[in-house]
């Protein structure tokens, strides 16, 4: 098997994941310390995650950048650089208008969310299982759209639950960055 002069060998690849170890590492402890925010001060908390969030944006949008300049192939720099620079300037958006970004992200979402679940329960009753119609697809069905019904009607009330449920996703997932750091760390060795 030859290897053609642009494409980089498998050593310089590790070479090049390992020394970029450390932007996990960062985009972790922002999210544990996100995950703390979100915890220690949950009344208020709400805007202080949108504010937070767009930092995050910010930090990681000029990750991608440099990603895009050190990290990847050359078909996909392109999108690296497209998806840095849309997380900059939504970052940049949300820490010069937190309350607007959050309303229009928190409604959005709660909407998502509702409608969501009511599509999953129509299709619940109506899909079947393995083509064969059921009580209990029925029921769960049901169970379905009355709590994206709810969801829908009740946006504030779901927007309180987010808060937190964000911070127990932001831990998790930041655990998992650290340790995908080391990981990445270690490669070469």
């Amino acid at each position: 098997m030859t290897v053609a002069a642009n494409t980089p060998t498998e050593l310089e690849m590790k070479e090049v994941l390992s020394s970029l170890w450390w932007m996990p590492l960062i985009r972790g402890i922002l999210l544990i310390l996100f995950a703390i925010l979100m915890f220690v001060q949950p009344g208020s908390t709400l805007l202080s995650l949108i504010w937070f969030m767009g930092i995050y944006w910010i930090v990681d949008g000029v990750f991608c950048l440099i990603e895009g300049v050190r990290g990847h192939a050359e078909k996909s720099r392109l999108w690296m650089f497209i998806g840095g620079v849309v997380s900059i300037l939504a970052g940049f958006f949300i820490v010069g208008n937190p309350i607007a970004a959050g309303m229009v992200g928190g409604t959005f979402l709660v909407y998502l969310i509702g409608i969501t679940t009511i599509i999953t329960g129509v299709m619940m009753i109506f899909a079947g299982r393995d083509g064969h119609w059921t009580w209990w697809g029925v029921i769960m069905g049901i169970l379905y759209i009355v709590f994206g019904i709810f969801i829908v009607a009740n946006p504030l009330m779901t927007l309180a639950t987010l808060v937190w449920l964000i911070p127990i996703w932001a831990l998790v997932s930041g655990i998992f960055a650290v340790a995908l750091s080391f990981q990445l760390r270690t490669i070469t060795e």
